[in-house]
């Protein structure tokens, strides 16, 4: 059975990290989260892909090719313009058969949650089989009403109150060509895929649902990373695993599960407590920490008395006397000495981010930078809770930066704050 992978979105929410590359395309344990997808979706047997991308889909492409590199077929359709699900799924309309799975390009599940709905499509009984879970913040998803093993209902974000159930629907779909028809009679919104089901349901159609009671993420926010990489890290880190050319310093300590990529160095006095992933061809310098969580790319340098805690770091990215807690840090950024970042409110609230103009909580207490790629931080600087740092942008030295920069900005401190007297000391 063909599968239509989503990969066409324009990320948005999760600005800065998708302003350089597609979405999907963010690596976590040096593979991207689509190829990620593509893998699961082969351990449940499918290997028959139509990736829909978007205009900024060239990376996806020149990554994933034609899928003979990882044992599948694959072939792409293009979103001209992000205008959601149902829009995305449009553009691949020509290409699929009567029935298909729909997944997006950066979930998370498990390839248990495959085998089980194509074992209820296959009873012969639904032309549409969804997948559900129950959850407590119900007004945040598609809910879904369940009667006699058929859903009957599907309410798209309903208020507080009037859901029909606790059931949320998760994001993977084996559905039917017939569902193009329905888009037609819907207007174009972000709701309409589910709108499209919902009148679907209202047409005497069979749809089903498979209770899903394993993992899932889906990454729609920046800090919505760290829940991924954690799960990774659980379920795919057995134990320490170091590759072939690594060096590690006789007086460095490798604590706990650690995975350290080929030609990766560890100096003396460093010291890597585990869960943690070090990509290919990087330093971890003298007396460096890393520790819970944290997932440094290739061709990394963490300098010198630098520490980095519950961080996502990317490709060529260096540091230097530097504290990283609970960030989020793109390819080639560059961090001055004692610049830090700063992952914990005085009032010890959650931390809330700017998102497309309005402030959202993050669910957590401990939030530190989100940074584009190809940024620079000068010596001495602090970078606030929650604030997020576009591509290709500069916060000078000492700078306090306590709101969002914008991508191509320069931020330094007035020279006018400075006060020059005689020195009446001798």
């Amino acid at each position: 059975m063909q599968t239509v992978i989503l990969a066409g979105g324009s990320g948005r929410r999760v600005f800065p990290l998708a302003a350089v590359k597609p979405k999907p395309m963010f690596k976590i344990l040096g593979k991207p989260l689509i190829q990620r997808v593509i893998e699961t979706l082969k351990e449940a047997g499918l290997k028959d892909f139509i990736v829909v991308i978007g205009s900024n889909g060239k990376q996806i492409k020149d990554y994933l090719a034609d899928g003979k590199d990882f044992g599948v077929k694959i072939e792409y359709a293009l979103q001209k313009k992000p205008l959601g699900m149902a829009n995305a799924l449009v553009a691949a309309k020509d290409l699929v058969e009567d029935n298909f799975f729909v997944v997006n390009a950066d979930d998370v599940f498990e390839s248990s949650l495959i085998k089980e709905m194509l074992k209820q499509f296959q009873k012969g009984d639904a032309e549409i089989v969804l997948s559900c879970k129950p959850v407590k913040e119900t007004w945040k998803f598609g809910i879904i009403q369940i009667k006699n093993n058929k859903v009957t209902k599907l309410v798209e974000k309903p208020p507080k109150g009037m859901e029909p159930s606790n059931l949320a629907v998760i994001g993977v779909y084996l559905m039917t060509k017939k569902i193009f028809n329905y888009f037609k009679k819907i207007p174009v919104s972000d709701h309409q895929y589910e709108d499209a089901i919902q009148k679907f349901i209202e047409d005497k159609n069979m749809v089903t649902a498979v209770s899903y009671e394993g993992f899932f993420a889906s990454y729609k926010y920046p800090w919505d990373l760290f829940t991924i990489n954690a799960h990774l890290m659980d379920t795919l880190m057995k134990g320490k695993l170091i590759e072939d050319y690594v060096e590690i310093s006789k007086n460095a300590n490798v604590e706990g599960k650690v995975w350290i990529r080929r030609g990766t160095k560890i100096f003396g006095g460093a010291y890597l407590k585990g869960p943690c992933y070090i990509g290919s061809n990087s330093i971890i310098g003298n007396n460096a920490l890393v520790r819970d969580y944290s997932s440094i790319g290739d061709n990394c340098v963490v300098g010198f008395s630098s520490e980095i805690k519950n961080s996502l770091i990317g490709d060529n990215c260096w540091f230097h006397m530097n504290y990283i807690g609970d960030s989020i840090i793109s390819d080639n950024c560059l961090f001055g000495a004692g610049a830090i970042t700063a992952n914990f409110r005085f009032d010890e609230k959650n931390v809330k981010v700017t998102v497309e103009d309005e402030k959202v909580d993050s669910g957590t207490n401990k939030l530190g930078v989100i940074m584009g790629d190809f940024c620079k931080v000068g010596i001495n600087a602090s970078l606030l809770p929650g604030v997020k740092i576009g591509p290709n942008s500069i916060v000078g030295a000492g700078v306090c930066l306590q709101e969002d920069l914008e991508p191509n900005k320069m931020i330094f401190l007035d020279k006018k704050c400075y006060v020059k007297k005689e020195n009446k000391l001798k």
